[in-house]
């Protein structure tokens, strides 16, 4: 006797259960998974917030042909009950390994924009005092506003206050950008200010950009930490050794990270029920909640606006050096060149957060970054003493630490994961205080044992 067939519904349900449909990791590799989810929406999810897609499912064979175009045009992720799990699965590998190239993109503009922000915010708030204190003025647009702010120092001249150091402001502008992209439920449009159906909302490597690249650049763990080396070394500072400052250095730049995200998340959330107001209601599903996926212009306007940006970006900068002849843009535009590879090596690395129990590709690529940070740091102060080095040798060391160790280890998504597991574990738990503080004592130990070595013996 043949067993009657399942209806249609009863169809779709156990397809949608039964299927393991493959995520997009945060590296961009697949991983699969046979949890159970909505019968009419699939999520490709990741740390980084990378590869929503919704799933299109029509009774009508009508519907399933136009679902299938659209998710073949790069619009939607179209899944059949009828098809078999494999062709989902190659699917979804498409979408995951098309996606690599813009992925990219958006890393490398948006880690130009982060090192260009923080390098001026650092002159801005501290920089450019010390400077002129020492007699050393950069004749450019910034130096009339800023060479009379002195709020941070940078722990190498008579100037107290290192505990201050140089990045801190960038660090919290960063880690409040973090918190307010994030948000306190990634249920909620990931752009706050927009309307939730606005087709950027959708634009999944536009918001890696901002939140890998963009925050990622804008902070700096590696440069913090050399400079409480720096501080706590003592050799080529004017103060000597300013170990206590160094220690509350530390301190105050976690704290600081940490509050500026919460405050991020806070004015996120003061957006979002302004904006979206209807999507906190009791009653709202996850259809009332979709947003709309890119416009086709979107895909090509978007690339062509940013490869404008950077290019007048490092032909300012070139044009600084070059033709008016100021030392300070040739450090800047080496490093916008280079950027983009400290930025790609985390974003790869942050593929191990999910695998234990503590975020590993975020300690190894602030590990990484505090030793090549710590390294450069200790050769530009060998080569600052011979002759004929300011040419090129200073300019290039000093830009790889502020383009490539600065772009390779962040503050905001350790603060963002430090909050994190301190909300979703107990308040006695330790592993938010190992994880923090483990973090910067190892990199203040080993920063200590690359720098203190090469100033005192090699030089």
């Amino acid at each position: 006797m043949v067993p009657p067939s399942p209806s249609l519904s009863e169809r779709n349900s156990s397809s949608a259960d039964d299927i393991q449909v493959p995520q997009c990791t945060s590296a961009g590799a697949i991983d699969s998974t046979t949890s159970g989810r909505d019968e009419e929406d699939v999520f490709f999810s990741s740390e980084e917030g990378l590869g929503l897609a919704k799933s299109s499912y029509a009774p009508g064979a009508s519907n399933k042909a136009s679902a299938k175009t659209s998710a073949e045009s790069g619009n939607t992720a179209y899944y059949d009950a009828d098809e078999d799990e494999e062709s989902v699965v190659e699917m979804a590998s498409h979408m995951c390994t098309g996606w690599n190239w813009l992925h990219i993109f958006y890393l490398s503009f948006f880690s130009t924009i982060g090192v260009t922000v923080r390098a001026f915010m650092g002159r801005f708030f501290g920089g450019d005092c010390e400077a002129y204190t020492q007699g050393q003025p950069i004749d450019d647009w910034l130096w009339p506003l800023s060479h009379k702010i002195c709020i941070t120092a940078t722990g190498k001249t008579e100037q107290y206050g290192g505990a201050l150091f140089s990045d801190l402001p960038a660090n919290m502008f960063g880690s409040f950008i973090m918190g307010f992209m994030t948000g306190h439920s990634p249920d909620l449009p990931p752009i706050p200010w927009l309307k939730h159906d606005h087709p950027l909302q959708s634009a999944d490597s536009l918001h890696l950009g901002i939140k890998t690249a963009l925050c990622g650049s804008l902070t700096t763990f590696s440069s913090w930490n050399s400079q409480m080396v720096l501080m706590m070394d003592g050799t080529s500072t004017v103060l000597g050794s300013q170990v206590f400052a160094a220690l509350f250095g530390y301190v105050i730049g976690f704290q600081a990270a940490v509050v500026s995200y919460r405050s991020g998340r806070i004015v996120a959330a003061w957006f979002h029920v302004r904006r979206n107001p209807h999507i906190f209601d009791s009653d709202l599903t996850k259809r009332d909640n979709s947003v709309k996926w890119h416009y086709k212009y979107c895909s090509w306007i978007a690339p062509v606006m940013v490869c404008i940006i950077i290019l007048t970006l490092i032909t300012l900068y070139m044009l600084g050096d070059m033709y008016w002849h100021i030392a300070y843009y040739r450090v800047l535009w080496i490093a916008c060149w280079a950027c983009p590879t400290g930025t790609i090596i985390r974003w790869k690395l942050s593929s191990l957060n999910g695998k234990y129990q503590l975020p590993l590709g975020t300690f190894l690529a602030n590990f990484i970054g505090s030793i090549l940070s710590a390294s450069l740091a200790a050769w530009a102060t060998i080569e600052s003493d011979h002759q004929g080095a300011q040419r090129w040798e200073i300019p290039i060391i000093k830009a790889v630490s502020l383009g490539v160790a600065g772009s390779l280890s962040t503050v905001s998504t350790f603060a963002k994961e430090c909050v994190e597991m301190s909300e979703k574990n107990a308040t006695h738990d330790k592993k938010q205080f190992l994880y923090a503080y483990g973090t910067m004592i190892s990199c203040c130990f080993v920063g200590l044992a690359v720098y203190s070595p090469i100033v005192r013996y090699v030089s």
